[in-house]
């Protein structure tokens, strides 16, 4: 078995090279100012076109510029198709739970649901599609958005600081929107999502392809000294919570769970041009299944699921990375 994991990692990591290199190559200097002033240009053509929000969805875009990230409810959004999603998303949660409680996920810290379950539902991938949502995104990125479907996870409680339990940043794109809806109550050990408010060395540059991960300790280590309370946002809620966050702006994680197991749905968005489309679609899906999902949905939802299809061509030809 450790034998089947190693060569696993190691295939999963030659097949990650190139794109890995096209995100080394993206951050040399001179390719970076050419990208990114095109990235500005784009946003200021785009700003006249920008739709108009309520208030109360101004506040979310506020709070995403203020802090990289907004609490709320499904109640508050009362959103179209809330309580099939519910229905559905809780269900699939609980029937998880009890598999985890038999041992079937024994060693693994996070487990995913996979695209067959997924298909059975497809109102859960379709729940944030409505202009409503598109239109805080929208505004928040200063572009037309992009969704990049979603990831179910069912973390266990174990208490390790493994993958997006370290402090890490998001690199597909400049600015990114997950919309993550909590499936039951998360307290502080139940593995809440936690934004990071304070900047340290090198939190701005690459370390090879990514930002550098780092564990609470690392953290703590470049921050020469432990968080202190306004350091960090730690989004504690009821079943029902939902939290947008910046997590390709803001450093990040999952706070290692260790009283209970947490379920919760990871929206992701990001723009329909996005600077390192070769480390998106880490989800669950085929493509082939995206065009199904995508079948009988309004042009704009089409349009932002089936993002890839109008990335440049140059940036198509990179394979994508393995999660």
């Amino acid at each position: 078995m450790k034998q089947t994991t190693l060569r696993y990692r190691a295939l999963r990591r030659v097949r990650s090279l190139p794109a890995e290199t096209a995100s080394r190559l993206l951050g040399m200097p001179a390719i970076s100012r050419t990208l990114n002033k095109a990235y500005e240009k784009a946003r200021a053509s785009h700003r006249p076109r920008l739709p108009g929000l309520s208030s109360r969805d101004m506040d979310i875009v506020a709070g995403l510029e203020k802090n990289g990230v907004y609490i709320t409810s499904l109640a508050a959004l009362d959103l179209p198709g809330t309580d099939a999603l519910w229905t559905s998303a809780t269900g699939i949660a609980n029937a998880y739970s009890v598999r985890a409680k038999a041992g079937e996920f024994a060693g693994q810290y996070t487990v995913q649901v996979g695209a067959e379950d997924m298909m059975r539902h497809p109102h859960i991938v379709h729940w944030p599609l409505n202009d409503r949502i598109l239109d805080i995104v929208e505004t928040y990125l200063g572009l037309p958005a992009a969704c990049d479907t979603l990831n179910f996870f069912y973390t266990l409680a174990d208490g390790r600081q493994v993958a997006a339990r370290r402090w890490h940043r998001d690199v597909e794109d400049r600015r990114m929107v997950k919309v993550i809806v909590y499936l039951h109550d998360v307290d502080e050990e139940g593995g809440p999502l936690e934004v990071l408010h304070r900047a340290f060395p090198g939190c701005d540059q690459l370390d090879g392809a990514n930002f550098p991960v780092l564990t609470q300790e690392m953290l703590e280590g470049r921050l020469g000294g432990t968080l202190e309370r306004g350091d960090v946002t730690t989004c504690t809620g009821k079943a029902g919570t939902v939290i947008f966050a910046d997590v390709a702006s803001r450093y990040h994680r999952g706070r290692p769970a260790i009283a209970r197991d947490r379920s919760a749905l990871f929206y992701n968005f990001f723009s329909r041009s996005p600077l390192r489309p070769f480390f998106c679609e880490r989800h669950v899906f085929s493509r082939a299944q995206l065009a199904e999902l995508a079948a009988g949905q309004t042009a704009r939802a089409r349009d932002c699921m089936l993002w890839h299809a109008n990335v440049p061509l140059l940036a198509r030809i990179v394979p994508r990375a393995r999660a």
